[in-house]
């Protein structure tokens, strides 16, 4: 159990029990496996630094690599390439990502 500063004090967590992290601004919400949001005063850096494990996916986003169910791959060059996590969230892979991102699907063989 790791601890995270939160805005109610300390939150005592499990990393592999936050499914996704949604950045905003120098906040960041956590999305728990068990359906609570934590509100954090980290920024998605500092989590990106301290968990390789999660996977960047855009700018404001943070995915748990463990959690994803399903890719949805573009059909062309125009087309946006989508992460579907455990909980049915979709995330957009952000183009200049798709270059670091899609290795790591095909690793986990989800990516077409």
């Amino acid at each position: 159990m790791k601890r995270l500063p939160g805005k109610r004090g300390e939150h005592h967590y499990d990393p592999q029990e936050v499914l996704y992290l949604i950045g905003n601004i120098n906040y960041c919400y956590l999305y728990m496996t068990n359906g609570e949001v934590v509100l954090s005063c980290r920024t998605l850096k500092w989590f990106s630094d301290q968990w390789p494990h999660f996977l960047r996916v855009h700018k404001k986003a943070l995915i748990n690599q463990t959690y994803i169910s399903s890719c949805k791959p573009a059909g062309n060059s125009t087309d946006t390439n989508y992460i579907v996590m455990a909980d049915e969230t979709q995330f957009e892979i952000a183009r200049r990502r798709v270059p670091a991102v899609l290795p790591v699907l095909s690793q986990l063989q989800l990516a077409n």
